[in-house]
Parts: C-alpha cells; sequence; structure tokens
C-alpha cells in the first residue's frame, strides 16, 4: 500500500509539472502568434507568470540563520557527524544556527543538506540532550523527494497567491524573468499589472481543482509516509533511550526551558551564567530522579563527552552572546 501510495504522488506530481511546463509554453504560444494584439500580450503573460510562479524552488535558509564554517566550529561539526553515523544516515554537509529558532532541523537549502541547529535550547541541554536532540532532527529528516516536494511547493504557491490573493514568494522576480526570456521592450504598459488581475480572476475559477489537486498529493504523501513515524523512532533509538526522548520532548513541547532563560536574559546574565544554572538545574533532576532510573540502561558514550561539549560552548559564544539579547522575544 506504502509503494502504490509513493507511485500515485509521483505520478501526481508529475501532472502538476506537466501542467507548469504547459501554461507557459501555451503563453509563449499565444505571444508569439498574436503579438500585434495587447490583450493577448496580457493573456500570454498571465500564463507564463502563472507557470512561474509554480516552478519548484529550493529552499533557501531562514533570513536569520548564520552558516557556520567548518574552520570556526570544528567541534560542533565533529559531534554533528558522530551521531550521524552512529544512526547510519549520511551527515549533515553544513551548519547554521538560529538565534531566536527553537527547532533543531535538517533541510535541504539549494544543493546542500543543512543541520539548522536553534539556540535557546542548545544553550540549556546537557551533552546528552544534545545528541538526543540531533538524532531527533536526523531521524525527523523529510524524504519526499524533489518531485513531489516541488509540486506541493507549486501548489502552496498557487494557493496563497492566486486563490487569497496573497502576493506570492519570489512574485516580485517573475516581471523580470518575464522580460529576460521574451525582451521586455516589447511589452506594453501595465501588462503586469493586468497579468496580476487577470491572475486572481483565473484563481477564483480555478479555485476548485487546485484545492483538489493540493488535498490530493497531501494526503498521497501522508500515506507514503505511512510508517514513518515508527521507523524514525526505530533510528533514533539506536543512540536514545525512550526515556531519554520523553525527557527531551517534554522540556521542548511544554517550553519548560524557555521562562528560566528568558528571565536570566533580562537580568543581563551572560551566557556562560545560563548554561551553568541550566546543568544544576539538571543535576538537581538527576538526584530527584536516581532512584526511578535505576532499572535505566546507560546511554551510549563517546557521542558527546562533557567536554566537547564545553569547546563547542567555546566555538558558539558569540553567537550565544548575541542571540541572548533576542530572547525575550521569544514567545
Amino acid at each position: 500500500m506504502r509503494s502504490v501510495s509513493r507511485a500515485a504522488a509521483l505520478l501526481l506530481s508529475l501532472f502538476v509539472h506537466a501542467l507548469t511546463l504547459a501554461f507557459m509554453a501555451v503563453g509563449c504560444w499565444i505571444i508569439w502568434a498574436n503579438a500585434r494584439l495587447a490583450v493577448f500580450w496580457l493573456i500570454g503573460l498571465l500564463l507564463i507568470g502563472i507557470g512561474v510562479l509554480l516552478l519548484p524552488r529550493a529552499r533557501r535558509l531562514p533570513a536569520d540563520a548564520e552558516v557556520l564554517g567548518r574552520s570556526a566550529a570544528p567541534e560542533l561539526y565533529a559531534a554533528a557527524e558522530r551521531v550521524a553515523r552512529a544512526m547510519g544516515v549520511e551527515p549533515p554537509e553544513t551548519l547554521a544556527v538560529c538565534d531566536l529558532a527553537v527547532a533543531t532541523e535538517v533541510l535541504r537549502a539549494g544543493r546542500r543538506r543543512v543541520l539548522l541547529i536553534g539556540l535557546p535550547p542548545w544553550l540549556v541541554l546537557s551533552p546528552r540532550q544534545r545528541v538526543v536532540l540531533l538524532a531527533r532532527a536526523y531521524a525527523a529528516e523529510p524524504d519526499d523527494g524533489r518531485i513531489v516536494g516541488g509540486a506541493l511547493a507549486g501548489l502552496a504557491v498557487w494557493r496563497e497567491s492566486l486563490l487569497r490573493g496573497k502576493e506570492a514568494p519570489g512574485r516580485s522576480d517573475v516581471h523580470t524573468r518575464i522580460g529576460a526570456t521574451l525582451g521586455s521592450a516589447g511589452t506594453p504598459s501595465g501588462a503586469y499589472a493586468g497579468m496580476g488581475t487577470m491572475g486572481r480572476g483565473l484563481g477564483a475559477v480555478l479555485g476548485l481543482p487546485v484545492l483538489a489537486l493540493e488535498w490530493a498529493l497531501t494526503r498521497l504523501v501522508q500515506a507514503a509516509r505511512g510508517d514513518a513515524a515508527a521507523e524514525e523512532l526505530q533510528r533514533v533509538r539506536r543512540v536514545a533511550t525512550d526515556a531519554e526522548l520523553a525527557e527531551l520532548d517534554g522540556l521542548l513541547r511544554d517550553g519548560r526551558f524557555l521562562a528560566p532563560v528568558q528571565a536570566a536574559a533580562l537580568r543581563g546574565q551572560s551566557a556562560a551564567e545560563i548554561r551553568a544554572a541550566a546543568r544544576d538545574r539538571t543535576d538537581a533532576g538527576d538526584r530527584a530522579d536516581a532512584g526511578d532510573r535505576a532499572d535505566t540502561p546507560e546511554p551510549e558514550d563517546g557521542l558527546l563527552t562533557a567536554g566537547a561539549s564545553e569547546r563547542i560552548d567555546a566555538e558558539l559564544s558569540g553567537h550565544f552572546a548575541r542571540a541572548i539579547k533576542g530572547f525575550g522575544l521569544i514567545s
């Protein structure tokens, strides 16, 4: 069933991409065949614009993300690679940090696989919790593929820009691309604005088919993922216990780590002081729960020692110092 859903999702995605190319081809043909009539320019540019909007785009890093060079954070790169190899997955090519993001995730930015680390939780997690966080990020890496993922992204752009009248991401470059392709000198004045108006009208007419395509493709992708949650858990269990996973999930889900960090930042404490206080709280909790953990197997050693974790803190000290100034903005 899962393989059938994958095949169906791939076929539907290819259909979406074929529609994208068809819009652009028909638009170019209409302009070429009726170059002297302004109304056909509007229609042709409209179809080309829709095609350009639906073209698959590589995901970009968030604007506030900062890429770390390997020479600037060798210990962090080494830890990320050790955890990846212990799980049997490919290590990320690039690491980046985000000052105010809570999530840690692996994403594709262009052709690179990037591990994006949110600094607020990373600041307060113990070495072992950092390993579990990395493991969860690797296991949760999306695997829809470029064809299916591109189709979903294109349909989302259509829905947001045409059906709801919002400006689409990248819409500002559409006119530039059209001009570069066809030559903007012959484009009638006001053609781009007219194309936008006609596009919203066409979006209202074709709204139901677009929503149906997106709904069907989303359901097929979800069905194809089928046992992904179970597989994800099995991968994480190669380096973490269920108790460690539950502890980390509770800490991040409930936001228990955030209030003490925000209060410390408002008091003007440094990153080192905030981390020391978090370590004291963790040690106190470990002593309180020592009896309950008597039968818990020891976690795998060597992935991130206390010394290596401290060296990572030193590598990120400048980033931490900058990030804590904005912790009060996190909700």
